[in-house]
């Protein structure tokens, strides 16, 4: 009896298992269907972004019908001007930007070749100029003098942790017993 209820325990064990394996499959999803699902979202946010723009650009359309109907064409004629004012102001701006950019990034340049970039697109002017700029860094070097140390601060710090260096930079010579340091 104790072996049927072992072996029923097993039984309901397995099935919970593959479940679990199975809802774990459910949830993962392939890399080429998330990419298509990706895609096809990507495809109705422009889709409606592109709706959005007609929507207002008829809605303007309109507007602007029913104000010729009504005969206040000062009115249209207002608004084209405000609109143009700042699409003007705009165009002002942004042409200036790239003028005072375009200087900025000649003056990067050796002076005989400036007239030679002068009529470079701004985008690739920018990128020659960036590769001209970006030079590699030398390796840095340690200019200090070597002391006579050893390299540490005392003779007391070379004594204590290079033992064997200290003695055999501090003993006499055997030609002429001239000391290299002097420290004790």
């Amino acid at each position: 009896m104790e072996e049927q209820q072992s072996m029923g325990q097993d039984v309901n064990e397995t099935p919970a298992e593959t479940v679990g394996e199975e809802k774990q499959s459910v949830e993962s999803i392939p890399y080429a269907r998330f990419q298509e699902l990706v895609e096809v979202k990507n495809t109705l946010r422009d889709e409606l972004d592109e709706l959005k723009v007609n929507v207002e650009s008829e809605k303007e359309t309109r507007k602007l019908k029913e104000m010729e109907s009504k005969g206040e064409y000062e009115q249209i004629m207002l608004e084209m001007k405000g609109k143009l004012d700042a699409a003007n102001k705009k165009a002002n701006a942004f042409d200036e930007y790239q003028t005072n950019r375009r200087d900025t990034l000649l003056s990067h340049l050796p002076e005989e070749d400036r007239e030679i970039y002068n009529g470079l697109p701004l985008e690739k002017l920018e990128v020659h100029v960036a590769r001209i700029s970006a030079k590699p860094n030398p390796a840095s070097t340690d200019n200090t003098k070597p002391s006579t140390m050893g390299g540490y601060a005392s003779f007391e710090e070379w004594a204590a942790l290079d033992p064997i260096g200290y003695q055999t930079a501090t003993t006499p010579q055997t030609s002429g017993k001239i000391k290299v340091g002097y420290g004790g």
